[in-house]
């Protein structure tokens, strides 16, 4: 057997591993409340290239409740509608998302403050609305079937 086809095995059970620790209930919330994380991250540093500095505080709900929307449904499509304490984990995800958007806001804009209590009220009602929404779509691919490839 060559070095390369070791390699290779040994790649195949590394990804192999990973999948089956995703595949539990705590992979699966830690994949959506990750990937919401990084991607309001991702969002507000091209967003900080984009726009002026003054538009990051006001456009931070959105940025929150879009990923939000994309956790909830990633919690619903990888954990299906029986996901335990699904309402919990869409709070701590919101929660989560909240914290983060908020916290690198004031890496990015030294100047705002981190103790603004309408920022965060505001993103956290947001961010549950849409966590909650993109669970309800989630579970509408359980509802009608798999999805259609056009």
């Amino acid at each position: 057997m060559s070095m390369l086809n070791i390699c290779a095995d040994n790649a195949r059970v590394a990804v192999e591993n990973l999948k089956q620790s995703f595949a539990s209930p705590l992979g699966i919330f830690i994949y959506a409340s990750l990937s919401g994380i990084v991607g309001v991250v991702i969002v507000l540093v091209f967003l900080s290239m984009v726009f002026a500095e003054s538009y990051l505080p006001l456009l931070l709900p959105v940025i929150i409740s879009f990923n939000a929307a994309t956790s909830g449904f990633h919690l619903v499509d990888k954990g299906g509608r029986s996901f335990p304490h699904l309402r919990i984990s869409l709070i701590v995800i919101s929660g989560l998302l909240v914290a983060a958007g908020c916290s690198f806001l004031t890496v990015l804009l030294p100047w705002e403050s981190m103790a603004d209590g309408l920022r965060y009220l505001i993103s956290g009602l947001s961010a549950l609305i849409f966590s909650f929404f993109g669970a309800w779509i989630g579970s509408k691919k359980y509802e009608y079937g798999s999805y259609v490839d056009i």
